[in-house]
């Protein structure tokens, strides 16, 4: 498996580990498993947290594909 094809499908898999650990996150506050003081403001948190993480890393994936098919790996 070429470099730039393995940059891409770790950008895939994080972000998709990110996204399935937000949306439990959220779940779990909205049944009340998990107590918090303002539920609104906690999940607001949680995405937002979870959406900055997102963009992150899809920005240093995305330049390692770039970068690895400008050396032709």
């Amino acid at each position: 498996m070429k470099k730039s094809t393995r940059a891409l499908v770790g950008l895939v898999v994080l972000e998709l580990v990110i996204l399935i650990g937000a949306w439990w996150l959220v779940s779990q506050v909205q049944s009340g498993a998990m107590q918090a003081p303002d539920p609104g403001a906690a999940i607001t948190q949680i995405t937002q947290t979870a959406g900055g993480a997102m963009g992150i890393i899809a920005v240093v994936l995305v330049l390692a594909f770039v970068h690895h098919r400008r050396k032709g790996n």
